[in-house]
């Protein structure tokens, strides 16, 4: 019996990560097999070589989608990881409207790639309307893409509980939520400064259309990955960067043994990556 669910456990595990590059280690095997057999009672099945059928036989995608929803879910939060941040602001961003601010038009691009219900993505909007003068007469485009569709129709409404804002300046709650109840609603400039989207990020079709990106915030997302699917990853994000354009990972995130296509530059506050 063990050994039948432990084949179980491979063969899904095994099917999702070709689709999706997420891979799940044997020691969380009793989570993964839980959260399955939630998605099985939804559907009727009565057993895992029925349920990886379906999922094999989905065209659409959609029944992986579910799942997917079921196995990835993470709590995040705004301001996350302040001393990044701090860097991104203060080191970053500065270089970043230097180098552009003769341009026509001055566009800066970044992607909260893995941006789960969106506080990163909505962090970054808010950094910038703090810090770059006559914003208006920039284009900011900010995207967010996630492969959990759930995370991302929160994303979109823009309402968080007061956990949510544990880490945030003040400042910026003053100036860019409003309280409703108990919970906080991003005001309508910062959510207009972004776009929410469904991605996956092994997919080099649905990285396509985000190009020539000045920043990459992927934040605690290749933990989800095994080395092989990190590469992956990594070298789409190389490749839809712009020249000296930079990649911000997780603080307990690095490129070693994984890619060295990247520079590693060392911050005032943190480090990032920067492609050359």
């Amino acid at each position: 019996m063990i050994l039948q669910r432990t084949r179980d456990f491979e063969f899904i595990r095994d099917l999702i990560w070709d689709k999706s590059g997420i891979y799940f280690e044997t020691t969380k095997r009793r989570y993964f097999l839980r959260r399955l057999q939630t998605r099985m009672k939804v559907l009727g099945c009565s057993s895992f070589k029925e349920y990886y059928h379906i999922l094999q036989s989905d065209a659409s995608g959609g029944e992986l989608s579910e799942l997917l929803n079921l196995l990835t879910t993470t709590e995040t939060y705004f301001f996350r990881n302040a001393p990044q941040l701090q860097s991104f602001e203060e080191e970053i961003l500065p270089e970043l409207i230097k180098r552009k601010e003769q341009l026509d038009p001055r566009h800066l691009h970044l992607w909260s790639a893995g941006c789960s219900s969106g506080e990163e993505a909505y962090t970054i909007a808010m950094i910038l309307l703090d810090t770059i003068p006559m914003i208006d007469q920039w284009k900011i485009t900010i995207v967010g893409t996630d492969i959990n569709t759930q995370v991302l129709e929160k994303a979109r409404a823009g309402v968080y509980a007061k956990r949510s804002l544990r880490d945030t300046p003040q400042k910026y709650i003053d100036r860019y939520f409003h309280i409703e109840d108990d919970h906080y609603r991003v005001c309508d400039r910062v959510k207009n400064m972004v776009t929410f989207r469904v991605g996956n990020l092994i997919n080099q079709d649905d990285s396509s259309i985000i190009q020539n990106v000045d920043c990459v915030f992927c934040r605690n997302v290749l933990i989800y990955f095994n080395i092989e699917s990190c590469r992956h990853v990594i070298q789409i994000f190389y490749e839809n960067l712009a020249r000296n354009g930079y990649l911000l990972l997780g603080h307990s995130e690095s490129l070693y043994r994984i890619s060295a296509i990247f520079t590693l530059v060392k911050l005032q506050h943190s480090l990032v990556y920067r492609k050359e």
